[in-house]
C-alpha cells in the first residue's frame, strides 16, 4: 500500500480543513474522469458499453481495471483513478492508514457473489485444516475466509494462505497447487465446473455478524475540487443498477460478452449482490443520513469490526482507525444526488 509522508499529510490536512468553506462551488468539468473497476461482471459497469458514463459527466471518462480492492485502493491513493466500488476490507485499511479516500455509499453487499470452493474429496470446512486455499490479498474475500477458520474453530495455523489473484488461482487450481480458494464469481463458475465443491457462500456469515460488502469511494482532492461530477456519478451508478434490476437477463448477457464470460456464470454472480438504493444506505438500516446519527448506523460499526480484525492481524495500527467511520462518509454529497 502507499504511504503518505509528513509533508503530504500536512497539505492534505490543511486541504481538508479549507473544504468545507468551499463546498458545493464546483470548478469546471475536468478534462477526465478514471473510474477505477473490478475485473469482474459488476451490475454498475453496464455503463462502460454504450458510454452512460461520459454522457452523465460530460467529459471523457477512462476506465481502469483492477484485480482486488487492494491494487484498486493503491491507484486511488496514487490518484490514479477518481472513483471505485470494491469492498469494505481493503478500505477499512486505507481509511486506518490516513489515505485521502471518502465513502460515498455502498451500492452492493455481498450473498452469494463470493464463496469458498474446494477440490473434490473435500467434503466440509474441516477437511481444510492442513490445506492449501489461495485467496486475494487484502479483498473482502480474505476477511471472508479468515471469518470463516475462527467461526468453525478450525486450526488456523495448519492452513496455508496464499495470495493470488484470481485469474492466477485458476492457473494454480489447473496445476493442483492449491485445495480451495474463497473466490468471486464468475471464476468460481469453471471451478465448479471442474468438479469443485461449494463449502459456503459470504451471506453464510452473517448470522455470526460479519458483512462483506462492495462500497463507493472517491479520492478526496477530486470530491472537494468537483462536487457535481461525484453527484453526476452517484446518479448514474444507480441508474445502471436500476438497469439491471428491470432487465437482469439482458443486462448479464451484455455483460458477459463485455466480458468473454460465460452467460450462466454472470447471471449468477449479479445475483449473489444484493443492491439497496442509495436512498436506502442513507436510513438507518446502512449509513445513515449525517455524521450525528451515523456514528451507530450498522455498516460504520461492522467497518469498525473489520479494522479491529486487520489490526489484531497486523496489517494496520490500532492507533489509526478513525475514532468513528461516519466521519470517513461523505455525507453531504449523498445527500445532494439522493434528496430525502
Amino acid at each position: 500500500m502507499i504511504s503518505l509522508n509528513r509533508r503530504k499529510a500536512i497539505a492534505l490536512a490543511a486541504g481538508a480543513a479549507a473544504f468545507p468553506a468551499n463546498r458545493g462551488r464546483a470548478l469546471e468539468n475536468p478534462a477526465v474522469v478514471r473510474i477505477g473497476y473490478l475485473t469482474a461482471p459488476r451490475a454498475w459497469t453496464i455503463g462502460k458499453t454504450d458510454g452512460s458514463y461520459d454522457k452523465a459527466l460530460g467529459t471523457k471518462v477512462e476506465w481502469v481495471p483492477f484485480p482486488s480492492g487492494g491494487p484498486g485502493l493503491t491507484l486511488l491513493a496514487a490518484k490514479q483513478i477518481d472513483f471505485a466500488i470494491f469492498g469494505n476490507t481493503p478500505i477499512a485499511a486505507g481509511l486506518s492508514r490516513k489515505l485521502p479516500i471518502e465513502i460515498i455509499g455502498s451500492p452492493e453487499i455481498v450473498a452469494t457473489s463470493e464463496r469458498l470452493i474446494a477440490k473434490p474429496g473435500i467434503a466440509s470446512i474441516k477437511d481444510l485444516e492442513g490445506k492449501r486455499i489461495a485467496v486475494a490479498p487484502s479483498s473482502t474475500m480474505a476477511f471472508a475466509l479468515e471469518a470463516a477458520i475462527r467461526i468453525n474453530k478450525l486450526d488456523g495455523n495448519s492452513i496455508k494462505r496464499l495470495p493470488l489473484g484470481q485469474p492466477d488461482t485458476i492457473a494454480a487450481w489447473r496445476r493442483g497447487d492449491i485445495d480451495a480458494t474463497y473466490i468471486n464469481g464468475p471464476f468460481w463458475g469453471e471451478l465448479l465446473a471442474a468438479g469443485g465443491r461449494q463449502l459456503l457462500v459470504s451471506a453464510d456469515l452473517r448470522p455470526s455478524g460479519v458483512f462483506v460488502w462492495n462500497s463507493a469511494v472517491v479520492h478526496k482532492d477530486f470530491a472537494d475540487s468537483y462536487p457535481e461530477s461525484v453527484v453526476a456519478w452517484l446518479r448514474t451508478v444507480q441508474a445502471q443498477i436500476d438497469r439491471y434490476k428491470a432487465d437482469r437477463d439482458g443486462v448479464a448477457q451484455e455483460l458477459a460478452k463485455a466480458y468473454a464470460a460465460p452467460f450462466e456464470a454472470v447471471r449468477d454472480t449479479l445475483a449473489g449482490l444484493d443492491y439497496p438504493t442509495f436512498q436506502e444506505q442513507l436510513g438507518p438500516g446502512y449509513w445513515s443520513n449525517s455524521v450525528a446519527s451515523g456514528r451507530t448506523a450498522p455498516l460504520v460499526k461492522a467497518l469498525d469490526g473489520v479494522a479491529r480484525y486487520l489490526a489484531e492481524t497486523g496489517e494496520i495500527k490500532r492507533d489509526g482507525i478513525p475514532e468513528s467511520f461516519a466521519t470517513t462518509v461523505n455525507y453531504d454529497l449523498l445527500n445532494r444526488a439522493f434528496p430525502g
